[in-house]
């Protein structure tokens, strides 16, 4: 039990240094600046400049990642914001569009373990409750149950980083070689945060939306 206890959080918590290092760093540097467009405007340029202008971006409250080499839906807080942080989020999505454009599968893995990541710790959490509840199940066996299923949920997001990553710096290299935004110190910020966005999902969603609690 205490090897699946270990098993489970080791991953866990190398991942929230990793996006203390990588993410949370340049966020606290950059992210809170305003830019001159807004998080829809440079998805849409990004989209354009990718040759992918027929992709339908619309906007409505979403829990996960929501897109596809046709579509892509943004959060209002994406699409409305000039907030540095939200735009670039914006921004990154419209490169995985891109992305699915030319490799859907590979695209639908990591939106699948973003969604594995919120789904099933959280799945696994009630369940285990309800058999410690009825004694069916010893207190330590659901503790170490649940560990292990945050385990596999964080290397499920690790193997399917690259994905994101390189989303990331197709993204990061139009803005800083091409004119889509003007004001070169506003290209540069963005292209810095759009390359620390994917390690923000690296920690099982759960975790995640109760660590900004």
């Amino acid at each position: 039990m205490k090897f699946i206890l270990l098993a489970g959080l080791i991953p866990v918590i190398l991942s929230f240094l990793a996006r203390k290092f990588f993410y949370e760093r340049v966020v606290k540097r950059e992210g809170g600046t305003l830019v001159s467009l807004s998080g829809q405007e440079l998805a849409e340029k990004i989209l354009k400049k990718g040759k992918a202008e027929a992709v339908d971006v619309t906007v409505r409250k979403l829990s996960f990642v929501k897109l596809g080499p046709t579509y892509l839906v943004l959060s209002p807080e994406q699409a409305t914001s000039k907030k540095a942080e939200r735009v670039a989020e914006a921004a990154l999505l419209a490169g995985m569009v891109l992305m699915a454009r030319r490799q859907k599968k590979v695209v639908g893995w990591r939106t699948w373990a973003l969604k594995f990541s919120w789904a099933m710790p959280a799945f696994t959490t009630v369940v285990m409750a309800f058999a410690m509840v009825v004694g069916r199940v010893a207190p330590s066996w659901c503790i170490g149950v649940i560990a292990g299923v945050l385990g596999l949920s964080t290397v499920l997001l690790w193997l399917t980083l690259p994905v994101e990553k390189a989303a990331a710096m197709t993204v990061a290299e139009m803005l800083e070689e091409t004119a889509l935004i003007p004001r070169r110190h506003e290209a540069e910020s963005l292209a810095n945060l759009v390359k620390a966005m994917p390690w923000r999902r690296i920690i099982p969603g759960a975790i995640a939306w109760i660590g900004r609690k």
